[in-house]
């Protein structure tokens, strides 16, 4: 009997000393889950140049005779980037609202918005800054930060995208 008893307290000693070590175990390690961020492969040609010019070099400082040419966005990435990045949890690319507007035809009715705005050029401020056009009836709850997550590129991506939907 006596040693019945004593297999039990030891065992209940084991126990406890468990219980004791894993609640001053500090918890699990968190570990953020990583953020997909897609960028445009490259479309051919030598990559683009990411160095600076050294303020004594010459052409530094000399104007550009031309704008920089616009980039031509890649609407198969643009459609991508439109279900990755959440706005088709808002916008349908039909003609029905989400909690946004429907996006069917949209590159006709963009380029009517804003006079002498393109669809391209007012699609790229209503994604960079899009409380600046609200469309009537719909509140301004758009995130603002897709100017910065997004690269000119992917944004020139998603607007290719946008104006091809019939």
């Amino acid at each position: 009997m006596k040693s019945t008893r004593l297999l039990g307290l030891i065992g209940l000693l084991i126990v406890g000393a468990i219980f004791v070590t894993a609640c001053e175990a500090e918890g699990p390690e968190v570990v953020p889950t990583p953020i997909f961020e897609p960028t445009a492969a490259p479309s051919g040609g030598e990559p683009e140049s990411t160095s600076v010019p050294a303020a004594s070099d010459p052409a530094s400082t000399a104007v550009p005779d031309e704008a920089p040419a616009a980039l031509v966005g890649d609407s198969a990435n643009g459609e991508t980037l439109f279900g990755v990045n959440g706005c088709s949890g808002c916008h349908s690319t039909g003609a029905n609202s989400i909690v946004g507007p429907g996006l069917s035809d949209v590159g006709a009715t963009a380029a009517t918005r804003v006079d002498g705005e393109s669809a391209d050029e007012y699609l790229t401020h209503a994604i960079v800054a899009p409380n600046d056009f609200l469309v009537d009836g719909y509140p301004g709850i758009m995130p603002l930060t897709f100017g910065d997550s997004l690269s000119k590129q992917e944004i020139a991506d998603l607007v290719a995208y946008l104006v091809s939907l019939p």
